[in-house]
């Protein structure tokens, strides 16, 4: 629609690729994809464990671990948008 890819664009090839072994082709579909993932697992092992691991929770819930992902994702955007012209 305005001509600029968002950050998760290539995500669904990345994936495919990996499935398939090559970790090369995804990296070129999404390189953020595959930091991402860990990430993403730390959320959901941090959220079903609330109530076991307090402190863990509040550390991968805090302020700076959602700016950070902010930070990286913005400028993983900007990155690819401007690698492009």
């Amino acid at each position: 629609m305005t001509g600029y890819k968002c950050p998760g664009c290539g995500s669904q090839r990345a994936i495919h690729a990996m499935l398939h072994g090559d970790a090369l082709g995804a990296i070129r579909y999404n390189a953020m994809l595959l930091p991402a993932i860990p990430v993403v697992v730390l959320l959901f092992v941090a959220e079903f464990n609330r109530e076991r691991w307090p402190r863990f929770y509040a550390k991968v819930n805090s302020r700076w671990m959602i700016w950070g992902c902010f930070i990286m994702v913005t400028a993983w955007w900007i990155g690819r948008n401007i690698a492009d012209c």
